[in-house]
């Protein structure tokens, strides 16, 4: 049995990004051999760092890595079978194929089936992005480079957030390529995207997830399967566990009034949203601070962005950022605050799950895939809303901490393993 794990980059080192490598030891628990097909070659140190070596020796398990250009991929197939009018391509040495982030890696072959093809659809952005032909989507998600030297963070070329990189000369107001080759760069992305959604078997991380699917490409609704992402319950839970045994009144004895803010630095994480969080929580006088703890990749722009927006409504002193930290970095960081607070609507949120199993109180919008599992009276409307429920949380007992961290056990990542196993063995 061979298997083929698609994955765009694991570099981010994302909730996404530890799902593929979960999926990974899940294979390799079964006995199944898999190659992994990627854009970009992983980098071992940055893994480990975020992850632990622990969950990332299981890329020792992994007998080959296809490096791939997915617009030429997709070209050829596209190429043939306009040409050719079949469906028949060159070989594809799969019995089956594991795609964990297919919005950014939509790789189709048209031997594709629901009964071969596995996708884990963390959201449909794609569909949006194709359709509304995002070049942030090509520049970002795709990493096609230079497409456009005009900055969205910026307001003139003086501003203290410019871009860090030479400028290009460019052609059509801006872009790099021409117009028509940006237009058939996304007509190649639709024929792959649009084609994998439909014939693959489709696995999502919520119900809020799975009825935004079938609103986008009217899937059957029974035939999406939920499975949450996996969490590392253990090794989360361990920083409520040493605060126990530290003190019996732990909740005052390392913790302080801080919000934490777990993210990978990304525009569409709308980080922006836990800066104005934090200036209410300021002029308020609720808690002592903010800290947004993140991965830093691509969006340097953006992350210049949210600096300056932190010296512009005077928050040095209230908002500090940790990037790339380590595993060990994010724990202590865990342990020394109260509060996780969720700056928009996640199609799931493994990070607050992280959170409430170290004892934390999660604070997550009303509608989103986080809701489902996050207590009604820590959900917000507005950050003024969310603001008051911080004041709040601040002074909860242990024992409703407690309750929230025991409250994260199927989320295990051998709940997932044993589940996901469920789904590849009913194909098989």
């Amino acid at each position: 049995m061979n298997a083929n794990v698609i994955v765009p980059d694991l570099n981010p080192c994302g909730g996404g990004e530890r799902l593929t490598l979960v999926t990974m030891q899940a294979l390799a628990q079964m006995g199944i051999h898999f190659d992994l097909t990627i854009f970009k070659s992983p980098d071992i140190s940055r893994l480990e760092n975020a992850y632990g070596k622990n969950l990332v020796s299981v890329m020792k398990n992994i007998r080959k890595i296809n490096l791939i250009d997915i617009i030429e991929e997709l070209k050829i197939q596209l190429l043939q079978q306009e040409k050719q009018k079949q469906h028949h391509q060159i070989n594809y040495d799969y019995d089956i194929t594991i795609n964990t982030h297919p919005d950014s890696a939509p790789y189709f072959y048209p031997s594709f089936s629901k009964n071969n093809s596995i996708i884990y659809c963390h959201y449909p952005a794609a569909k949006y992005h194709i359709e509304s032909e995002n070049i942030g989507y090509l520049e970002k998600d795709l990493e096609i480079e230079a497409i456009s030297n005009i900055s969205p963070y910026r307001n003139n070329k003086n501003s203290s957030i410019a871009r860090s990189k030479n400028h290009v000369k460019t052609v059509n107001n801006g872009y790099k390529l021409s117009k028509t080759t940006i237009k058939e760069y996304f007509r190649i992305l639709k024929y792959g995207y649009w084609n994998l959604m439909r014939n693959s078997t489709i696995v999502t991380n919520s119900e809020f997830t799975r009825k935004v699917i079938v609103d986008a490409f009217g899937t059957d609704y029974n035939s999406i399967h939920i499975l949450s992402p996996p969490i590392d319950v253990d090794i989360f839970r361990n920083v409520r566990l040493v605060l126990e045994q530290d003190n019996d009144d732990y909740d005052n004895y390392k913790r302080n009034d801080t919000v934490i803010v777990i993210s990978r630095i990304a525009a569409h994480k709308e980080l922006e949203n836990a800066i104005n969080f934090a200036k209410i929580l300021n002029d308020r006088n609720i808690g002592k601070g903010m800290i947004i703890v993140g991965n830093l990749y691509n969006y340097f722009e953006y992350y210049g962005y949210l600096k300056q927006m932190v010296i512009d409504l005077g928050l040095t002193d209230f908002v500090t950022f940790e990037i790339n930290a380590s595993l060990d970095k994010l724990l202590v960081l865990m342990r020394e605050s109260k509060v996780c607070f969720s700056p928009r609507p996640e199609p799931f949120g493994m990070a607050i799950l992280e959170a409430m199993a170290a004892g934390l109180i999660p604070i997550v919008p009303s509608i989103s895939g986080s809701a489902e599992f996050v207590p009604k009276q820590f959900h917000y409307s507005t950050l003024e809303q969310a603001a008051e429920i911080a004041s709040s949380a601040f002074h909860l007992s242990k024992a409703e901490r407690l309750h929230i961290s025991n409250s994260v056990n199927k989320f295990s990542s051998s709940h997932y393993i044993e589940r996901f196993e469920l789904i590849v063995n009913k194909l098989l």
